[in-house]
């Protein structure tokens, strides 16, 4: 972050994005359990000032300094009408194919005070790892979304966030509507800590989602955000309260590009946040 700007200066769309690259990196490697990680990142995402995205990385490690957050000449900035149709342009000449991606790390449990794992209560789920999986493809989701269905009874979840070769999730405790579970997908569900939630939070069912239509988005990110040779390229699914959404984002660590597009689970765009360097 720049030193010439105050912790007290008003927080950008890319500042809280790169912030939350960040935090997907220190994921990754092992520096964040999943509870921890999605906090931090919904922190991030409500972040109003520069002083709060800073407060939530300023205790991680990572292989560079921390890149600034950049200052844009100021610019009239495009309507969204036409962010959209930029958009929906480029992923048209890009079309449906397979995710950029390269985030690998440790499946984060609960650990108890000898230092034995210890298995959070919550729907049964074997705690199995069956290697990488490429759930940026079709096969690859659709494989987490009928696996849920199978381990779970249920395809609906509180957060989903897939990576290229793993996810995350969160689904509600059975009989504890404010208590929700987390897992780690990685061919199988490895159980992972509790949190607290809202009761009347409400679900995304996962069986709404048109697969190859959001696998299409993925795929043609980096073009239409202007990141070229994305580093981390994710999905989350969840409701903030005006619907299921599906948010793609897709980041260049090494050149601090990053941007991220909104839609709704069939696969139409609500909104588009391109890089735009400065």
């Amino acid at each position: 972050m720049s030193s010439a700007r105050s912790p007290r200066t008003r927080a950008r769309d890319l500042d809280r994005t790169e912030v939350c690259g960040l935090l997907d990196t220190a994921y990754a490697d092992g520096q964040l359990d999943a509870a921890e990680h999605r906090s931090r990142t919904a922190a991030a995402t409500a972040a109003k000032t520069l002083g709060e995205l800073r407060d939530l990385v300023e205790d991680l490690q990572f292989d560079k300094p921390m890149p600034d957050l950049r200052e844009r000449a100021p610019q009239r900035r495009p309507r969204r009408a036409n962010l959209v149709g930029a958009g929906v342009v480029a992923l048209v000449l890009v079309g449906t194919g397979f995710g950029i991606g390269r985030l690998t790390g440790p499946s984060p449990m609960s650990v108890g005070p000898d230092g034995v794992p210890v298995a959070a209560e919550g729907p049964a789920a074997a705690p199995i790892v069956l290697g990488a999986t490429a759930l940026h493809t079709p096969a690859g989701l659709r494989a987490l979304i009928d696996g849920m269905r199978a381990e779970f009874g249920t395809t609906q979840v509180a957060d989903l966030t897939v990576y290229p070769d793993y996810a995350s999730l969160e689904m509600p405790v059975p009989d504890a509507p404010a208590r929700a579970q987390s897992y780690t997908y990685r061919g199988g569900f490895d159980i992972s800590s509790q949190t607290s939630r809202e009761p009347d939070d409400p679900l995304v069912d996962l069986a709404a989602v048109d697969v190859d239509k959001i696998l299409g988005l993925v795929a043609g990110a980096g073009q239409s955000l202007n990141v070229q040779n994305p580093t981390v390229q994710y999905l989350i699914v969840r409701d903030t309260g005006t619907g299921p959404e599906v948010a793609i984002h897709t980041t260049n660590n090494d050149t601090g590009a990053s941007g991220y597009i909104e839609a709704k689970p069939d696969g139409t765009i609500i909104a588009l946040r391109p890089y735009e360097p400065g």
